[in-house]
């Protein structure tokens, strides 16, 4: 939080991996049990998530408090939905199904101010949550405080986006960009077979155009086993990335779930005769 650099960003800048997942639950709980765990951010989901602003503004002042630094995943492309979540304390946005680089351009400029050497549109406000209340004494600190700590995150989530993903790249102040697998595998009739071949060879080409193009590229493990996650992880890790993912809260918690109640559950009834 200003004034202080992004955590995030000082990791990266010197060569360090950063781990975070999603939360897509209202409770303050699972940004508590995240930092607690040992993860670097949160991305409070409010795309698929099922909480309002309010309660994303919680979950920030949860992730502040418990030493991780809080993404958000806006529900839209709109600047208001971007500066009102870097107005609450959002340390980075992840901006969803970005398609060309008109719209990548747009998202990166309403994360930002206007200054001399930064073309934004962000609204201005001296007020807000983000400037913790010295926003009118300190306001050009502010803004380059903002400008330069501010992690912009680009979802492609289409293959109007892939197609697109050259130009896209050459957008400058691309933080991160992500390829949303799901998505595309949805799109493409593949069933949410988002870690099969033609995933696989999807995003070894996705990739391969972000190295060229120097834009660091999250990387999300295809399984959860600690064993073969943790070979997956060196390979990625041997290669270059950086930025992982480890899916949400929902998903984490439902396998942890079914793994407790697995060994106990009975398929065939015990005849009590």
């Amino acid at each position: 939080m200003y004034p202080n650099r992004n955590p995030l960003k000082i990791k990266l800048d010197n060569d360090r991996c950063i781990h975070g997942l999603y939360i897509q639950m209202a409770g303050p709980e699972n940004v508590e049990i995240a930092a607690a765990a040992g993860f670097d951010y949160v991305i409070l989901d409010e795309e698929h998530g099922g909480f309002s602003y309010s309660e994303t503004q919680h979950l920030i002042h949860a992730a502040e408090a418990s030493g991780i630094v809080p993404v958000v995943r806006v529900s839209e492309q709109s600047a208001s939905a971007i500066r009102k979540a870097l107005e609450a304390g959002a340390m980075g946005i992840y901006v969803p199904n970005v398609k060309n680089a008109r719209q990548a351009a747009r998202a990166v400029a309403a994360a930002k101010f206007r200054a001399a050497d930064t073309f934004g549109t962000r609204g201005a406000c001296p007020t807000v949550r983000s400037a913790r209340s010295r926003g009118a004494v300190e306001w050009s600190s502010y803004v380059e405080w903002s400008n330069s700590n501010i992690m912009v995150s680009l979802l492609i989530e289409s293959q109007e986006g892939l197609n697109n993903l050259a130009e896209i790249l050459e957008v400058p102040g691309i933080d991160t960009i992500v390829m949303g697998r799901f998505d595309l595998a949805h799109e493409m009739g593949l069933n949410g077979d988002r870690y099969g071949k033609v995933m696989s060879d999807l995003f070894e080409k996705f990739v391969s155009d972000c190295e060229a193009a120097n834009v660091p590229y999250l990387t999300r493990l295809s399984t959860l086993d600690p064993h073969d996650a943790r070979h997956e992880y060196e390979n990625w890790v041997k290669r270059g990335a950086r930025i992982f993912n480890f899916a949400s809260d929902r998903e984490l918690i439902a396998k942890s779930f079914t793994q407790a109640i697995r060994p106990f559950i009975c398929k065939h009834p015990v005849d009590a005769h």
